[in-house]
């Protein structure tokens, strides 16, 4: 779409606009509209029309130059010399220096057999047109080559009686014509570029407003794989657990298939709390974070952080895997970024434990303070598979979205295999305290 230059234009141009964007709709307003519409076309059809524009020019100063509508009883000038410098200015445009070269050389056959008419206004026309379309050094040849006319012009003719008189005045119409040109050309050139720098910011909003799109997705989708992945992999845990105690251990059974319940409701309302940013519905109007129960509605719940560890360790170890939690340095509160990320990787880390880790029975989560950075370390005593399907391998997922979360914070992530066996995934967090109050 093409960018609005209606700023470039003098304020009577401008039609008016509500608040909104919309046309007004009064009568005046419409009024204020004419103006503009008309610039519009006039514009519009000039640059659609070019030729049949010139062939209209050249055919008024035709009859204006001709005698016929000025003086039908004084001597008219020879309609040849009228025709040969007025109507090659209907090529003006396509050829704007064989145009001025071609009405000067049927101006100096003019010269050399009779008197000075008014269809020398020709030249003026030409040389704006030069000024006007071509490059600086053939505008200067123009410049020359009419100069030189009016030197003849001025020693032949004497058209003020005064050869001083004469030469200025000449001299005065030349430069007017030139100016013209240049100040045409000058404007033109100030309102595209104008025009095309607007279109170049138009684009970087829209460039701007799709990157940010597209962050927002891939966020989405990296929450969406932390929770959905985590729970998941816990839900198929406790339910092949509950599969094997069912003949041996009924209430062993019934415990596993209630947290199985339990970890889908929460995998649901997690969900939900990520997906509700895509509805339409406004958030609060305080601003604070709440959770709606109507139907068909969006959550706003705060996202989980260290205050949420203890719930997300004890639905793993349902699952009969022994997690503990150890804590390293003088704890001190982390921002909600923070705490989410350190949060999101402990989730990750667990889920990896239960689905890569083969016969994995205790798993260490342990958190390193070091005021104002954090080092989160996840280690289990399993056997890894050799093929770990949520190794690193682009859309932000698995251990890549791990790895995104920890260079937001300036920091790094690593994962491989222990030396004594098993399986570590350490990402150490930069600047991860709640920022003092100013």
């Amino acid at each position: 779409m093409a960018p609005s230059s209606r700023h470039l234009y003098p304020a009577w141009l401008r039609p008016r606009i509500q608040r909104g964007g919309a046309p007004a709709g009064n009568a005046h307003d419409r009024r204020d509209d004419g103006p503009w519409r008309i610039w519009q076309w006039l514009r519009a059809f000039d640059r659609r029309h070019a030729m049949l524009v010139d062939a209209s020019l050249a055919a008024v100063l035709f009859l204006l130059c001709s005698g016929w509508l000025l003086d039908h009883f004084a001597s008219r000038p020879s309609l040849w010399f009228v025709a040969g410098l007025i109507f090659p200015l209907v090529f003006r445009r396509r050829a704007p220096m064989t145009v001025f070269l071609t009405i000067a050389a049927v101006a100096f056959v003019q010269w050399l057999v009779t008197g000075p008419a008014l269809a020398d206004v020709a030249l003026l026309v030409a040389l704006y047109t030069v000024a006007l379309e071509s490059e600086w050094r053939v505008v200067t040849a123009a410049v020359v080559v009419l100069e030189a006319g009016v030197l003849m012009a001025t020693v032949r003719w004497e058209p003020t009686h005064n050869d001083v008189h004469s030469f200025v005045f000449l001299t005065g119409l030349v430069f007017t014509a030139l100016l013209a040109g240049v100040v045409v050309r000058a404007l033109r050139s100030q309102l595209d570029w104008l025009a095309e720098r607007a279109e170049r910011l138009e684009l970087e909003r829209d460039q701007q407003a799709t990157l940010a799109a597209v962050t927002e997705r891939a966020r989405i989708a990296r929450e969406m794989h932390d929770v959905v992945s985590h729970n998941i992999q816990v839900m198929v845990t406790l339910a092949d657990a509950a599969s094997r105690a069912q003949a041996t251990d009924p209430d062993r059974a019934a415990e596993a298939i209630h947290e199985v319940s339990s970890t889908g409701r929460q995998a649901l309302t997690d969900m939900r709390r990520m997906l509700g940013v895509l509805w339409d519905q406004p958030a609060p109007a305080n601003g604070s974070s709440a959770v709606t129960d109507g139907p068909g509605r969006p959550t706003y719940a705060p996202q989980p952080g260290l205050g949420e560890l203890d719930a997300l360790i004890e639905r793993v170890q349902a699952t009969g895997l022994d997690v503990s939690v150890r804590q390293v340095g003088m704890p001190f509160d982390l921002s909600s970024a923070a705490g989410l990320t350190v949060y999101r990787v402990v989730q990750e880390g667990l889920t990896n434990a239960l689905k890569h880790a083969e016969g994995a029975r205790t798993v260490v989560v342990e958190l390193a303070f070091a005021d104002p950075d954090v080092t989160v370390r996840v280690t289990d005593d399993g056997r890894t598979k050799v093929v770990v399907p949520s190794a690193p391998s682009g859309g932000g997922h698995g251990l890549a979205g791990m790895a995104e979360r920890a260079a937001a914070f300036g920091g790094t992530l690593k994962a491989g295999p222990r030396p004594a066996g098993g399986w570590e995934v350490e990402a150490m967090l930069h600047d991860c305290k709640v920022p003092a109050p100013a």
